[in-house]
C-alpha cells in the first residue's frame, strides 16, 4: 500500500507552480466555526461513502482534518475498499500543519 502525504510546504509548491489543486476538508461541522480554508470543499468523514462521486478525479485532491489521523484513516479505508486513487494525498499535520506554517509566517 502506498498512500501518498503531501507536506503543506509541498501544497503551496503545487499552487505556485499553477497546479489545480482541490482540498478536501474531511472534519466535522464543529470543527469548521473554530476554523477552515475557503477553498476546501467539506466532506465530514462520516458521509464520505454518500458524497464520494463529488471528489474531483481530474486533479490533485488533498485531503485533510486537525491532525492528519482521520485523513491517513480514511485513505486507508478507500484502499481497502478499492475507492482510492491515483489523484488522492493526505495533508501531513492536517490543519494543525497549515496553522503552524502561518503562525511561522508571521
Amino acid at each position: 500500500m502506498n498512500i501518498k502525504v503531501i507536506s503543506y510546504n509541498e501544497l503551496l509548491e503545487c499552487k505556485s507552480q499553477g497546479e489545480s489543486v482541490q482540498l478536501v476538508d474531511i472534519r466535522e461541522p464543529y470543527e469548521l466555526e473554530i476554523e477552515g480554508l475557503s477553498d476546501a470543499i467539506h466532506l465530514p468523514m462520516g458521509e464520505l461513502m454518500d458524497r464520494i462521486d463529488e471528489i474531483p478525479t481530474s486533479q490533485k485532491v488533498v485531503f485533510h482534518c486537525s491532525s492528519g489521523n482521520r485523513s491517513m484513516n480514511m485513505m486507508n479505508f478507500l484502499w481497502m475498499n478499492d475507492l482510492y486513487k491515483d489523484n488522492y494525498y493526505s495533508l501531513d499535520g492536517g490543519y494543525q500543519s497549515i496553522l503552524e506554517f502561518l503562525n511561522n509566517e508571521g
